[in-house]
């Protein structure tokens, strides 16, 4: 299927040259954006005059108010607009920064609103930026009609949330990010422990009370837990992956979606330590869930390599590792630690294994339409960056680039995280 890079002007041109969107077939997929053009840090009007650094409005709502404008006039050339929006990723540098961006979504964005996560983490590549958006839109004149799916059996979002539990557009279903929360007290006394005994795990209870939730919330939009295709987990501290497994494996017993797990900094509910968002598809659909058979060193855990259904594929999460731990090409000389780039060596391994699976998939990487890399230490971004860059040329997905505090494998420097559209 033919991808179209959707390129907006910008003067200077930015560092990095990322589309500010791709359009594949009905899909809309749109970069990480913050407050400034893709690839480049804050506009002067967003970062504002530094001798008056409290003047006129928020520095919060000018940042928000240009990361829509900048992906209004994106979708705008791809024929589509952030009202055809089913899915959005909010990261945040700290919980403070939410209130002013809900504050401009929610006049950008009229119901039914997309569903959506966000969480904190600790930096993004302008270090002066607080929010980095990225969406998957819908063309209308393409695709059936978007639809909001209203759970009443879920706890309920506070007013003013701005966004809808799940959304649905013809066979698939986008469920948001779900945290083990009531919206009243905070974390329910079904999802904590109690700190008298020694008996019961955090983890375990946050993550089957969130697994109960999703369940419902897939059942009134027609799905099930068997016909989930990708989940993405977040969790405060990744030691925490072993007991969350637990839960995870009791919940898909069998052909589990693909997965990406990585850590957060901080998440919308004070004391909680988990948020997990998925993509299904509809229980009596004619799009069918594919589970992709490969020989891959990928997922670590209960996760299937890679997950098809009609026009899109879903990978888990890539590092570069194997069941003995970071590839040995990629591990550090301690003797000689300054030779060489851990990070490309691990870049360029994970390009391999995502091409293998969409090969084993019939089709190819470079039909990839959407990436977002996570990364550890953003001063090893350039040399990773070169290599994706060199590999998809002209043809890179749309991008979104993260710090996040930790990973699964000690050593691990990057994750990619990558959606393919084809057919």
């Amino acid at each position: 299927m033919a991808k179209k890079s959707i390129w907006l002007p910008a003067s200077p041109p930015p560092p990095l040259r990322i589309p500010n969107a791709v359009k594949a077939g009905p899909w809309v997929f749109v970069s990480g954006t913050m407050g400034g053009p893709v690839g480049g840090g804050l506009a002067p009007e967003v970062r504002g005059n530094p001798a008056l650094p409290l003047a006129g409005e928020a520095k919060g709502i000018r940042e928000a108010r240009s990361i829509f404008a900048t992906i209004e006039a994106a979708l705008k050339e791809a024929g589509t607009s952030v009202t055809q929006g089913v899915w959005l990723n909010q990261f945040v540098t700290s919980r403070e920064h939410v209130d002013p961006y809900h504050e401009v979504r929610r006049d950008f964005i009229r119901p039914p609103r997309p569903a959506s996560t966000t969480v904190a983490q600790p930096e993004l590549l302008a270090p002066d930026a607080t929010v980095q958006v990225d969406m998957v839109v819908i063309d209308p004149g393409l695709a059936p009609a978007k639809e909001g799916i209203a759970v009443d059996t879920i706890p309920q979002p506070l007013a003013g949330a701005g966004y809808s539990p799940a959304v649905r557009v013809g066979d698939y279903v986008f469920v948001a990010g779900q945290m083990a929360t009531d919206f009243r007290t905070g974390i329910p006394a079904e999802a904590q422990v109690n700190g008298i005994f020694w008996e019961g795990s955090s983890i375990r209870r946050q993550t089957e009370f969130i697994l109960k939730n999703l369940k419902l919330t897939l059942e009134a939009a027609g799905s099930s837990m068997a016909h989930v295709l990708k989940a993405q987990i977040w969790l405060a501290d990744i030691n925490d992956l072993p007991r969350m497994e637990d839960a995870w494996r009791a919940a898909f017993p069998q052909d589990p979606p693909a997965r990406t797990v990585l850590s957060a900094a901080d998440f919308g509910v004070t004391g909680g330590i988990i948020e997990i968002n998925l993509v299904a598809v509809r229980r009596d659909g004619r799009t069918r869930k594919e589970i992709v058979s490969a020989r891959c060193p990928v997922p670590i855990g209960h996760a299937s390599p890679a997950v098809r259904a009609g026009d899109l594929l879903f990978l888990s999460g890539l590092f570069a590792a194997t069941g003995d731990g970071v590839i040995p090409q990629a591990r550090v000389d301690h003797g000689f630690p300054y030779a060489g780039s851990s990070l490309r060596v691990q870049t360029e391994w994970i390009l391999e294994q995502a091409d293998a699976l969409c090969r084993a998939a019939d089709t190819e990487l470079g039909a990839a339409a959407r990436q977002q890399l996570f990364y550890t230490d953003l001063r090893e971004f350039d040399a990773s960056f070169r290599s994706v860059a060199a590999r998809f040329g002209d043809a890179l997905p749309a991008t979104s680039v993260v710090r996040v505090p930790a990973m699964a494998v000690p050593g691990s420097g990057v994750t990619m995280d990558i959606w393919v559209v084809s057919g």
